[in-house]
C-alpha cells in the first residue's frame, strides 16, 4: 500500500547551522521518493504549508497525508544533534530518534539521517543506493550555493540575477558539482520565459550548462527533463519529448516538474485533456501549488471551457486573495465571452490589486482592445514600446498583438505574432490562446506551426464525458482506462497513463456508469468492468479463474459465466 509523506524542515535555533536544513531536506525527500511504497510530497508544498501554520494536523490535512517527518537540529560543543521524528496523525504516535555528528564529519549527515529515516520507515538500506547530490567539500561554498537557492526560490528578476552570479561562484570552485550547472540552466529559462532577455541570447548558453551536467551525471532525471524545456521551447524539437520524460521521471525526485512539462506537451498538441491529466497527477505530487492551478486554469481556457476554468481561477482566489494572474485571466474569461460589465468589474479589481511598480498586465491590451478603449489601449501600447527602448532584449510583440487581436486587426496581429515566434516568446500562447483561432487557417500561421518537429507513435487519445450520479461529470481517456471497481456506490477507475497505474474515485455505481462506456467494455464479474482492447493474461481453472497484468500488478477475478474467449491475451 502507498503512503503519502510529507518531510518538513527540521527546526533550529542556530543560526551557525541554519543553511545545513534545506541540504538534509533536499536529501531525505530525493532518497525516500525512489521507494515505491511511498508517494513523497513536494519540497515547495510541505514548505508552504509550514509558513501558512505550525500545527501538524493542519499541515497534514492541507498536504493530504496523515504521515508527516519533523525533527531539529542543535549544536552543543564540536557536535550536531539530529533528531527525526515520524508522526503517525491518523494513530496519533510518533516515533523519535536522535544521533550526534562530529562538525568535522559534516558531510556524513545527509547521509546518517538517511539511515536512521528508512530504519524509522521500516525501509531495508540495502535496497537503494543513497542519493547525495552535495558533493561539495568546502561547506563555505556549499552555503554559497544554498544562498544561491534561495535568491532562484524567489523568482524575481533581482533575485534570479543574484542566484546566477552565486551559481558561478559554486562552478569556479567545484567544477564537477552538477547542481550548480542545472541551476544555472533554470535561471537562464526563467529569464527567457518571463521576457526578461532575448531566448536566442539566453537559450543556447542554457543548453551547455545543462550538457554540462549531464556531462557529469548523464542519469540525472532533472538535467533530461530541464533539457526538454529547451528542445520544446526554443529548438521547437518535439521528437523525443514524450520518451525522455519517462526517463526523466525515472531518475527524478521532483515528479511534479516532470508532469507539469508533460502538460506542457500535450498542451501544444492541443490534447488538452491530456494535458489536464497530467497536471492532475502533478497536483499529488505538489498538492497546494497555485502555479499548477493557474495552468489547470490556462488549459481549461485554452479548452474553451470557461465555466471551469472561472471555477479554477476563483479558486485560487480563495487561498491567494487578489491574486494578479486569477484576477487577470477571469477579466480575460469574461472579454472572450463578450461580458462587458463582468470584464470590467475584474479589471478595476486587477487595477487595484497590482502594485505601483506594474501598470499593465498582458491581458489587458485583448481587454482595451475588445471593448473600444482607445485612450487606455495607446497608453498601454507606447508603455511597452517605451520599454523596448529602455530593455531591447525584453520581448513584446505578443503584448501589442492582444490589442490588434481585441481590435479583429488580424493583419496587425500576424505581423506581431511572427515576430514573437521568430524571438521564440509565448510560444504556448501562439499556439493555443482562444483570441488567435481566427489565424489558424491563415497560410502565414500555418507555416510557422510547420517549423515544429513533431513527434511519431506517441499514444492515442480518446476522451469521453462521463456523469456521475450528483450530476457531476468527468473527462476519461478510454485507451487508456484498463478497467472498473465497483466499490458500493462508488466506481473506482483504474488508468495507465502518465507511465504509471492511476486511480480515480467517482460518486457513481457501476449501474450508471455502464450505459456510458463502449460496448468494448465487459462486466466479467459482479465487481468489475474490464477493457476488452487490453491485453491481459488468463489464470486458474473451471472454479476460480482471474486475470492479471504482471506490469502493472493487477489481479481481476473472473466470473465463471463470463466467456473468456473473447479476452485478448497477452
Amino acid at each position: 500500500m502507498t503512503r503519502r509523506l510529507a518531510i518538513l524542515k527540521l527546526q533550529t535555533k542556530s543560526t551557525n547551522i541554519k543553511f545545513l536544513v534545506p541540504i538534509i531536506q533536499e536529501v531525505l525527500i530525493s532518497n525516500i521518493s525512489a521507494e515505491a511504497s511511498f508517494v513523497v510530497i513536494s519540497k515547495d508544498s510541505t514548505n508552504t504549508s509550514t509558513e501558512v501554520s505550525s500545527d501538524l494536523k493542519t499541515i497534514g490535512k492541507q498536504l493530504n497525508t496523515n504521515y508527516l517527518i519533523t525533527g531539529g537540529l542543535s549544536e552543543k560543543n564540536s557536535l550536531i544533534i539530529v533528531t527525526l521524528k515520524y508522526n503517525d496523525l491518523k494513530k496519533d504516535k510518533e516515533r523519535q530518534v536522535s544521533f550526534e555528528v562530529d562538525k568535522n564529519d559534516l558531510f556524513k549527515l545527509g547521509e546518517l539521517s538517511l539511515t536512521h529515516l528508512k530504519k524509522m520507515l521500516n525501509i531495508s538500506n540495502d535496497d537503494i543506493s543513497i542519493k547525495v547530490n552535495a558533493k561539495i567539500k568546502n561547506p563555505e561554498i556549499h552555503q554559497l550555493y544554498v544562498l544561491g537557492n534561495y535568491h532562484f526560490n524567489r523568482w524575481t528578476q533581482g533575485n534570479v540575477k543574484l542566484a546566477v552570479e552565486y551559481y558561478e561562484k559554486v562552478i569556479h570552485a567545484e567544477p564537477d558539482f552538477a547542481p550548480a550547472y542545472l541551476k544555472l540552466s533554470k535561471c537562464l529559462v526563467y529569464q527567457a520565459g518571463r521576457g526578461y532577455e532575448l531566448p536566442k541570447n539566453v537559450y543556447p548558453q542554457a543548453r551547455e550548462w545543462v550538457e554540462k551536467a549531464l556531462e557529469i551525471n548523464p542519469n540525472s532525471g532533472e538535467a533530461i527533463i530541464d533539457k526538454n524545456l529547451i528542445d520544446f521551447f526554443y529548438e521547437l524539437d518535439w521528437t523525443n519529448i514524450y520518451n525522455s520524460i519517462e526517463k526523466g521521471l525515472e531518475n527524478y525526485v521532483d515528479a511534479s516538474e516532470a508532469y507539469q512539462q508533460l502538460s506542457f506537451f500535450w498542451y501544444g498538441l492541443k490534447e488538452y485533456d491530456a494535458s489536464l491529466d497530467a497536471l492532475y497527477s502533478a497536483l499529488e505530487f505538489d498538492p497546494i501549488s497555485t502555479s499548477i492551478l493557474n495552468m489547470i486554469g490556462d488549459v481549461q481556457l485554452s479548452a474553451k471551457r470557461y465555466e471551469d476554468s472561472e471555477k479554477t481561477f476563483l479558486s485560487i482566489l480563495k487561498m491567494i486573495p487578489n491574486d494578479n494572474s486569477s484576477l487577470e485571466n477571469l477579466m480575460y474569461i469574461s472579454a472572450l465571452q463578450d461580458n462587458e460589465r463582468k470584464a470590467i468589474s475584474y479589471y478595476n479589481k486587477l487595477k487595484k490589486a497590482l502594485p505601483s511598480s506594474i501598470e499593465f498586465t498582458p491581458r489587458m491590451g485583448y481587454f482595451y482592445g475588445k471593448f473600444g478603449m482607445v485612450k487606455e489601449a495607446e497608453s498601454y501600447l507606447k508603455h511597452f514600446r517605451d520599454l523596448s527602448k529602455k530593455e531591447p532584449n525584453r520581448v513584446h510583440h505578443n503584448y501589442y498583438a492582444q490589442v490588434y487581436s481585441g481590435r479583429n486587426d488580424w493583419e496587425k496581429t500576424m505581423n506581431h505574432i511572427e515576430r514573437g515566434w521568430k524571438a521564440r516568446s509565448g510560444i504556448l500562447f501562439i499556439l493555443t490562446d482562444p483570441q488567435l483561432a481566427p489565424l489558424y487557417k491563415w497560410k502565414r500561421y500555418q507555416q510557422l506551426v510547420s517549423e515544429i518537429k513533431l513527434p511519431q507513435g506517441v499514444e492515442n487519445n480518446n476522451y469521453i464525458t462521463l456523469r456521475t450520479d450528483i450530476k457531476e461529470t468527468f473527462r476519461i481517456n478510454l485507451n487508456t482506462l484498463l478497467f472498473l471497481k465497483a466499490e458500493d456506490n462508488y466506481t473506482r477507475l483504474y488508468f495507465f497513463q502518465n507511465f504509471r497505474l492511476e486511480q480515480k474515485l467517482v460518486r457513481a455505481t457501476l449501474k450508471t456508469v455502464t450505459p456510458q462506456l463502449p460496448e468494448h467494455f465487459s462486466r466479467i464479474h459482479k465487481s468489475y468492468i474490464l477493457n476488452m482492447h487490453q491485453p491481459f493474461q488468463l489464470f486458474g481453472n473451471a472454479k476460480t479463474r482471474y486475470i492479471t497484468q504482471n506490469q502493472h500488478d493487477i489481479e481481476i477475478p473472473v466470473s465463471r459465466s463470463f466467456d473468456v474467449s473473447s479476452l485478448v491475451i497477452a
